[in-house]
Order: C-alpha cells, then sequence, then structure tokens
C-alpha cells in the first residue's frame, strides 16, 4: 500500500526551515514512489495484455487468490493531486507470485513471453497427434513435457509417420503407456523402449482375444488369476501377469528377461494371436534370444529390422498367415539355430545369407517357395539336423550335396517337382531316421546306399515313377516302422524279407507291378505282431495281381 501524504504546518523562529527540509524529504519521497508505481503499472499492462490471449482468462477471473474481480479498477497515483484511474487491458486480474521457484523446475504457469509461446507450440503439436480433447486433460506442464520427450523417443523407434497415425498399435501402445500405464515411465527409463515395444506387440497382434493373459480378465483367462490364495513368495517363483499391467513387463504372460532386465525370449504359441502385421518393434530387443509365435493367426510379412536381432538363436513364426519371401537381412542372424516358418503362405526363393554354421533345424514346409536349393545349404550349414521343406515347388534334382550333411536325421522334400534319380548322397548320415520323398517326379531304381542306413524308421517314396525290383536287403532296415512305396512302377515277387521287420507297423505296396503271392512270413508276422496293424497291397483287382489273405487293405491296382 501506498503511505498517505500528510501536511504539516510549522511555526516558529525556525519554521521556515524546518519547512524547508521536510519539502525536500517530501519531494525526494515522491518521486521514489512515482518511479515505483510506473513501473508496477507498466509491468502490469504488458502481463494483462499477454494473458489475455492465453488460455486461462476464465479461471483467474474466477481465482480468489488473484485478488478482485475482473471490473476492479487498477489505482495510478500522479504526480498531481488528483487520483486517476485506468481500466485493466483485459478482464484477467494481475498478482504477483507469492513464492520464488526454489529449482530449476519449469513451472506449471509460466509468466513469461518465451514459457508461453513454447506452452502453445507445444500444445499444439501435441494436439495434432493425440487431438485437442486428449491434450486438454493434459494440460499441466510438466505432463506436456513427458508427452512430449516420450512421443519423441517412440518416433526414433517407429517413425515420426506412424507415431502419427490413430489407427496403429504403435501410436495406441504410446497412448497407453502416456495415459494408462500404471508404472508411469517416461523417455529417459532405462526400460522405455522394451516396454513400449511388448505393448506396441500387443496392439499390433489383439485383432482377435488372446487365448490366455490379455489385458481384459473377461475375456482371456490367466494362470495366474488361480494363485491368489498362494503366498507371494510361491507366486514369485512361476508366476506370471496379464499383458498391460502394471508390473514390470518382464512379469508379463510368455516373457523372460535376464539378469539385467532386458527381454530374452518371448513364447507366445497357440495363444489366439492374429494381426495384420509383425511389428518391426521387436527388433529393438537386442537380447532377444528366442522368439516363439507358432501356431497363432499373425499376417504381415517378417520384417526387415529382425536382422537386428543378432543374438537370436531361435525364430518360430510357423503355422501363421505370413506372406511375401524371406528378407536377406536375416543372414545376420548368425547365431540362428531354429529357423521355423512352415505353414504360412510365403514366396519366392531360398536366400544363401540365411545359412550358417549354427543353423541346426529347418522349417520352411506349406509355403510356396520355388527354385532350386542353394549351395551354401550344403557347405555353410554342415550341421543341419532336421530339414522340412515339403510342400513347396521347388524344382530341378536333388542335390547330392546332402553328402555333406552327415548329422541329418529328417529329411522331408516330398510334394515338391524334384526330378530325377533319388541320389545316393542321401543316405551318407549313419543317423538318418525319417525320409520322405513323395509326390514328386523321381524315378529309376533304389540306390544300395539306402539298404545300409540302419537307422531308418520311416521311408516314404509314394507318389513317383521308381521301377526295379526292391532288393531283399530291405530286411536289414530293423528299426523300420513304416514303409510307404504306394503309386510307382516297382515290380517283380515281394521280397519275403520284410518278416524281418519286428518294428513294422504299416506297409503299403499298392498301384505298383508287383506280381505273385504275399510271403507267407510276412502274414505271419502280421499274425503275431499286435505292431503291424496295415498291410495293403494289389489283392482286390479282377484278377488280383497279388494274392494276400492277412492283407489289412486289398487295392485294385492299375487296371
Amino acid at each position: 500500500a501506498v503511505e498517505d501524504e500528510r501536511t504539516y504546518d510549522y511555526s516558529g523562529s525556525d519554521g521556515e526551515g524546518k519547512s524547508n527540509n521536510y519539502k525536500t524529504r517530501q519531494n525526494k519521497r515522491r518521486y521514489l514512489i512515482i518511479a515505483c508505481i510506473i513501473i508496477v503499472a507498466t509491468l502490469a499492462a504488458i502481463v494483462g495484455i499477454i494473458m489475455s490471449g492465453g488460455d486461462g482468462d476464465a479461471n483467474e477471473s474466477s481465482d480468489p487468490t488473484r485478488g478482485g474481480n475482473s471490473n476492479e479498477q487498477i489505482p495510478i497515483i500522479s504526480t498531481s493531486t488528483t487520483t486517476t484511474t485506468i481500466p485493466p487491458t483485459s478482464s484477467t486480474a494481475i498478482t504477483e507470485p507469492t513464492t520464488k521457484p526454489t529449482s530449476a523446475a519449469p513451472s506449471s504457469s509460466p509468466t513469461t513471453t518465451e514459457e508461453l509461446l513454447r506452452r502453445e507450440d507445444m500444445t499444439a503439436a501435441a494436439a495434432s497427434i493425440s487431438g485437442a480433447s486428449t491434450i486438454a486433460d493434459t494440460h499441466d506442464y510438466e505432463e506436456l513435457l513427458r508427452r512430449e520427450d516420450m512421443t519423441a523417443a517412440a518416433a526414433s523407434i517407429s517413425g515420426a509417420s506412424t507415431i502419427a497415425d490413430t489407427t496403429t498399435p504403435q501410436y495406441k501402445a504410446l497412448e497407453w503407456m502416456i495415459r494408462e500405464d500404471g508404472l508411469r515411465l517416461d523417455a529417459t527409463s532405462p526400460n522405455f523402449a522394451q516396454r513400449y515395444s511388448m505393448s506396441t506387440f500387443y496392439f499390433a497382434t489383439a485383432n482377435g482375444v488372446w487365448a490366455e493373459c490379455g489385458p481384459d480378465p473377461s475375456q482371456s483367462p490367466c494362470p495366474d488369476d488361480n494363485r491368489r490364495s498362494l503366498s507371494s513368495k510361491r507366486r514369485s517363483l512361476s508366476s506370471k501377469q496379464r499383458f498391460l499391467s502394471s508390473n514390470n513387463e518382464c512379469d508379463w504372460f510368455g516373457i523372460t528377461c535376464g539378469a539385467n532386465g532386458e527381454i530374452t525370449e518371448i513364447n507366445l504359441k497357440e495363444n489366439g494371436l492374429s494381426g495384420s502385421s509383425l511389428p518391426k518393434e521387436i527388433a529393438s530387443l537386442s537380447s532377444l534370444a528366442l522368439l516363439h509365435l507358432g501356431k497363432n493367426a499373425i499376417a504381415g510379412t517378417i520384417p526387415t529390422e529382425f536382422g537386428q536381432l543378432t543374438n537370436l538363436d531361435s525364430l518360430y513364426l510357423n503355422d501363421n498367415n505370413i506372406m511375401g519371401t524371406i528378407p536377406t537381412s536375416l543372414g545376420n542372424l548368425n547365431k540362428l539355430f531354429v529357423f521355423s516358418i512352415g505353414n504360412n503362405a510365403m514366396n519366392g526363393t531360398i536366400p544363401g545369407e540365411i545359412f550358417h554354421s549354427s543353423l541346426r533345424h529347418l522349417d520352411i514346409d506349406n509355403n510356396n517357395f520355388h527354385g532350386s536349393l542353394p549351395d551354401e545349404m550344403f557347405t555353410s550349414s554342415l550341421g543341419l539336423v532336421n530339414i522340412d521343406m515339403a510342400s513347396n515347388e521347388f524344382e530341378g534334382t536333388i542335390p547330392t550335396g546332402f553328402g555333406n550333411l552327415n548329422n541329418v536325421k529328417m529329411l522331408r522334400v516330398n510334394n515338391n517337382n524334384f526330378v530325377g534319380a533319388l541320389p545316393s548322397e542321401v543316405f551318407t548320415s549313419s543317423s538318418l531316421s525319417y525320409l520322405d520323398c513323395s509326390a514328386n517326379n523321381l524315378n529309376g531304381t533304389l540306390p544300395d546306399e539306402l539298404y545300409g542306413t540302419t537307422s531308418l524308421r520311416v521311408l516314404n517314396l509314394a507318389s513317383n515313377e521308381f521301377g526295379g525290383e526292391i532288393s531283399t536287403k530291405i530286411g536289414d532296415l530293423e528299426d523300420l516302422t513304416d514303409l510307404e512305396l504306394q503309386y510307382n512302377k516297382f515290380e517283380g515277387a515281394i521280397p519275403s524279407t520284410l518278416a524281418s521287420l519286428d518294428e513294422i507297423k504299416r506297409v503299403d505296396l499298392s498301384f505298383n507291378l508287383f506280381t505273385g503271392s504275399m510271403p507267407s512270413e510276412v502274414c505271419d508276422l502280421r499274425g503275431d505282431s499286435f505292431l503291424f496293424v496295415d498291410l495293403v497291397s494289389d489283392c482286390g483287382g479282377s484278377p488280383a495281381q497279388v494274392s494276400c489273405d492277412c492283407c489289412s487293405t486289398c487295392e485294385p491296382g492299375y487296371t
């Protein structure tokens, strides 16, 4: 408050001197007061002009802490004896802050032009991404900064245009982390990237209902829901929480982390996952070693960014709806032990880049791959154990390079367009137990090396054009359980040494050119063995090509 002026009447012999001294002090005080008033009035006018364009007019006019109402006049003391007033420059009352910030953190009520402009720009930018109504709920300045930083961090992973599109899983994941996530991470949190990536993964694969541990308990059960009666110590040993719970993402269902808190395994096979694409954000999980998404309904293509997962040793994408080609970038995965993409809708040729010394299991069956097999398969991946490339459109001859693969146990090349003879090199591996070459255009006689592969349990050569006689050495394959030779041109007598196959369960010799009778030794084996269930031959024609009283099924043969 400004001190009121007072008038003193001096009398006496020295009254005039005293009066002059007082007037001098009075004038100094007046000039000081006038200067202060001018400064305050000027600042008040500036702030009033700025605030009149801001977003707080209505709020500030009703705020009792700001003193007075919007119609209150501001007194100005002039150098004259009269007092004048000026109207406020806006409906906003003006007060000074009562306290000074004690830290470098930005105030939630900016009072400088630069801060207001910055806030206006940030609000506009955030509104363009999230909508004005969303930003209205997050008007706090620090929350805007958090949103800005998290948006920038997500954009560095997914791309700004993807984050700006409100229909994308990336946008939905970011909004969930900003608005709903109980952990309240920010862009500087060590696990921001992996939590964002896993949240994006959920929204990208949640077109249907997850079989287990989706966010909504009413839609998908979660095993840990039934463990709540257990002690917290026991639950911690095996419990897994729902996706998008407030727990650390390492505790989410199907997720395993290492000691450093980084995700090492994602195992969500057969969990009802469906979506139009695999999110590339998974590639940001640099410690990921296992990715098992088999037997779901995921569509789209394999992201080229998956080539960044250089610690990945097991990739299971089998039994989905994935399309497109195998990215050559997967050649960077030089630790890959299992590569399983069977039962999808992929196409193109097999890139030689994917073959490394670490590869043991190759599953690419039931797709639309074509062309020939790359040489790198037989020079770079000599440790291959299981090879399944059935039901594609591979062509040419079966490579003799199989002779370099000494550890193969299973080889399925059936239902392709291979031609020519069955190379003896296929039987190089002493561990070969399963061979299926059916439904190709192979011809010629069977190589003698076949009969030396005593580890064979399943031999399927059906639906080709093989000819000649079956060697009596067939009886040396003592572990054989399944022999499929139907729909070929084998001829001659059926060897009696088939009776040496004590483990046999099924023999199909139908639709060939065999003649004579089924050996009695074979019939005796079928009568004595509870394992030998199926024996099929061309005993159903008129006249029958083969006479068989012990066959389970008689086919008419070629007529």
